[in-house]
C-alpha cells in the first residue's frame, strides 16, 4: 500500500497537498504515471452535484455524487494533507460530460462508483470497494483496482482490466478485451474478443467464443465457445461449449466439451468430449471418453478409456499403458517404442506391436486382431489371452510367411513352456502367447 501525492487546488499564496491511497501492484503503477502527468496542471476543487468545466484537473475530498460536463480531463479523489483520510462513498457520473478521454485516480475508503459516458479513460480504483459502470458505453478503458471487492461493468470498447486480489465481479462488453484476475473473481464475458489471465485461483469465467485463456493458477472454473484456446493450470475445470477448442497443458484438471475438442500436453486429466477428440502428448494418469478420439501418446502416460467411442492409439518414446477395459467402444492401438501394455476392452480391438516391448491383452470383446508390421517392429510381445475368444487372430504383416511354408516353419520352431507358446520372426520378433499350447495356421492371418 502506497500514497501518492499530487498538486493540490491554490489557496492563496500555498498549494495544498492532496494524497490518494492505492493498493496493488497493477493499481499503483497506474497511479504514479497518473500523479506524473498531472503534476504539473492547474487543480479545481470539484463540488457535489453539476461540475462544468474545461479546467484539466479537478479534485474530490469529500463524499457524495459528482456530476462532470464540460472537458474535465483528470480527477482525483482523496484527501488534502500528506495521508488519505477520505472514508465516504463518492460517485463520479461521466455521463454529460464531453471530454473524449478522462483519468481518474480514485482513493476511497468507502468505494468510489464511476458511470461512463461515450467517453475512453482511465479508472484507478486504489482502495475500498469500487464499481465502474460501462455497459453500453462505446469508450476504451484501462481499469485497475485494488484489494477491495471490486465491480466492473466494460463498456463495448476495448478494455483493458487489472482487478486486484479481492473477490471480484467483472463484466466484459462487446469489444475486445484484455483481464488480468489477481483475485477470487467471477468473470463474465459472452459477446467479446477476450483474454483473460487468471493468477489468483477459485475463480469462476464463463467466456464466448475466440477467447483466450491463461490459468497460472488452480481450481478455476472456466467456460469458452468455439475457436477459444486454454493454456491449463492445475485442478481446474475447462467446459468448452462450442464446436472446437483447444487445451494445452494443465495437471489435474477436469476438462468437458459438447463439440470437438485438442488436448495437448495434459497430465493426469479426466476428458470427456461429446465429439471428436485429438489428444497429443499427454501424461500420467489420465481418463478419456469421447465419441471418437485421436490420441498421440507420450513417455509416462497411463491411460483409461470409457464410453462407447472409437479410440485411435498411437504409442509413442516412453513406457506407456493403454486400458480400454472399462469402455465398451473400439479401440485401435499402435505400440511406440517404449516398453507397452495395451489392454482392450468389450469390443474388437486391433493391438499392433511397435519396436519396443508391448504386454498385449484383447479384452472381453471377441474377434480381436493382435498384429506386427516387419520394419516397425522387432521387441518381445506378449499376449496375454489370445485363447479366450475363437475369433482373436494374429496378424503377421510383410515377412512373406504365407510364401514357401514360411508360416509353418515358423510354428514347427515354437518353443512351449510352462503352458505358453512363444515364436520368433526374421527380425527378431519373439511373440509369446500366454496359456496357448496348441497354435495353429488358422490362428494367423498374413500378407
Amino acid at each position: 500500500m502506497a500514497v501518492v501525492t499530487v498538486q493540490g487546488a491554490s489557496q492563496g499564496s500555498s498549494t495544498n497537498i492532496f494524497s490518494v491511497t492505492v493498493d496493488g501492484a497493477r493499481a499503483q503503477a497506474l497511479a504514479n504515471q497518473y500523479a506524473s502527468a498531472v503534476g504539473g496542471s492547474s487543480a479545481l476543487d470539484l463540488v457535489q452535484g453539476a461540475n462544468v468545466s474545461t479546467n484539466q484537473h479537478g479534485l474530490v475530498d469529500a463524499g457524495g455524487t459528482y456530476s462532470i460536463g464540460g472537458s474535465l480531463s483528470n480527477i482525483t479523489v482523496g484527501s488534502y494533507g500528506p495521508t488519505d483520510t477520505l472514508n465516504a462513498a463518492v460517485t463520479i457520473d461521466l455521463t454529460t460530460s464531453t471530454t473524449s478521454s478522462v483519468n481518474i485516480l480514485a482513493g476511497d475508503w468507502a468505494g468510489a462508483t464511476v458511470l461512463a459516458g461515450s467517453q475512453s479513460g482511465v479508472f484507478i480504483g486504489g482502495v475500498g470497494d469500487n464499481t465502474f459502470s460501462g455497459t453500453g458505453g462505446s469508450g476504451s478503458w484501462s481499469i485497475a483496482t485494488g484489494d477491495g471487492n471490486d465491480t466492473i461493468n466494460g463498456t463495448n470498447g476495448n478494455n483493458t482490466i487489472a482487478g486486484g486480489v479481492g473477490n471480484n465481479l467483472i463484466t466484459l462488453g462487446s469489444g475486445t478485451n484484455t483481464v488480468l484476475s489477481e483475485g477470487q473473481d467471477t468473470i463474465k464475458g459472452t459477446s467479446g474478443t477476450n483474454t483473460v489471465t487468471l493468477i489468483g485461483g477459485s475463480s469462476q469465467v464463463s467466456l464466448g467464443a475466440n477467447s483466450t485463456i491463461i490459468d497460472a493458477a488452480q481450481n478455476n472454473n472456466v467456460s469458452f465457445g468455439t475457436n477459444s484456446y486454454v493454456t491449463a493450470g492445475s485442478a481446474s475445470s475447462y467446459f468448452s461449449t462450442g464446436a472446437t477448442s483447444t487445451v494445452v497443458g494443465g495437471a489435474n484438471d477436469t476438462v468437458a466439451a459438447t463439440g470437438n475438442l485438442q488436448v495437448v500436453r495434459g497430465s493426469a486429466n479426466n476428458i470427456s468430449v461429446s465429439g471428436a477428440l485429438s489428444f497429443l502428448n499427454g501424461t500420467g494418469s489420465t481418463t478419456i471418453s469421447a465419441g471418437t478420439s485421436t490420441i498421440f501418446g507420450a513417455g509416462a502416460l497411463n491411460l483409461q478409456l470409457t464410453g462407447s467411442g472409437t479410440n485411435l492409439f498411437v504409442g509413442n518414446e516412453g513406457n506407456e499403458t493403454v486400458s480400454a477395459a472399462s469402455s465398451t467402444g473400439v479401440l485401435h492401438a499402435f505400440a511406440g517404442t517404449g516398453n507397452e501394455t495395451i489392454i482392450g476392452g468389450a469390443g474388437a480391438d486391433t493391438l499392433v506391436g511397435g519396436t519396443g516391448n508391448a504386454t498385449l491383452v484383447g479384452g472381453t470383446g471377441a474377434a480381436n486382431l493382435f498384429a506386427l508390421n516387419k520394419g516397425s517392429a522387432g521387441g518381445n510381445y506378449t499376449i496375454q489371452d489370445f485363447g479366450s475368444a475363437a475369433g482373436n487372430l494374429m496378424a503377421l504383416y510383410q515377412y512373406g510367411l504365407q510364401n514357401n511354408n514360411g508360416l509353418q516353419s515358423v510354428l514347427q520352431n515354437e518353443t512351449v513352456a510352462g503352458g505358453n507358446t512363444t515364436i520368433q520372426l526374421s527380425d527378431n520378433s519373439k511373440i509369446t502367447f500366454v496359456g496357448v499350447t496348441n497354435l495353429k495356421a488358422s490362428n494367423f492371418t498374413l500378407s
